[in-house]
């Protein structure tokens, strides 16, 4: 069994066909196949991302077989492997900066049953895609890693805008929304004049509650967070 670890990387990966991989995921994982095919087995059945098709595996179990387009020909993906925090981390600075909403109303019973999703691109997606590939690929591209890592965010904005689908369904999945709510909500707070009992009406928490969570959040006191926030 592959042991993925729990490092955040953007990374192009080729291989030549190893035939069904067994791999226990730590992340959450977004890619798209950029030659031959993906191929995941769930239960009894087949699932198969073709080239140009994006791609959420969730963290666990994953049984998975990448196939080379034709013999003497490599299959290729481009990954984005986030840990849950790092998501969190992304969607909550999204929400606040561009006001995305962060609400589940998405009801599909595939993407719901599944630690897995599959489905075909937006065209921004695509074109996102094709210039990370294109920045390993091309010698008039200099992109270090960094660079390509700093564009999590705006992978993450692309998936968020697209509506009550499937992906953007299973990339919220590997976030704690109501902690993001949480923290939007307090986030939103830092300018304004609001109380303590306040905050925690806001929240839809007791106000012993609100300052246990706010503590854990935080590592701090209400008053004390936004006195700093507000000195910055």
């Amino acid at each position: 069994m592959q042991q993925e670890k729990s490092v955040s990387a953007v990374k192009l990966e080729r291989g030549s066909g190893r035939g069904v991989q067994v791999q226990t995921l730590a992340q959450i994982v977004v890619g798209m196949v950029m030659s031959g095919c993906k191929k995941i087995y769930h239960n009894d059945s087949l699932f198969t991302a073709q080239q140009g098709d994006i791609f959420i595996l969730c963290e666990g179990i994953h049984h998975i077989e990448n196939c080379p387009p034709s013999k003497g020909k490599e299959f290729e993906q481009i990954l984005f492997c986030l840990t849950a925090e790092q998501l969190h981390q992304n969607i909550v600075t999204l929400v606040n900066s561009y006001q995305l909403e962060c609400f589940e109303a998405h009801k599909c019973p595939q993407c719901r049953n599944h630690n897995f999703i599959i489905t075909t691109p937006t065209a921004q997606l695509s074109d996102f895609f094709a210039s990370i590939y294109n920045s390993f690929n091309s010698t008039d591209i200099h992109m270090s890693d960094n660079l390509r890592h700093l564009r999590t965010p705006e992978l993450i904005y692309h998936i968020l805008s697209c509506g009550n689908s499937c992906l953007r369904s299973k990339l919220l999945s590997g976030a704690d929304i109501d902690q993001v709510k949480f923290r939007c909500c307090i986030y939103d707070n830092i300018l304004k004049d609001n109380t303590v009992e306040s905050l925690a009406q806001q929240t839809h928490r007791s106000l012993t509650s609100f300052k246990k969570e706010f503590s854990k959040t935080f590592a701090t006191s209400p008053h004390k967070w936004f006195i700093e926030q507000r000195l910055q």
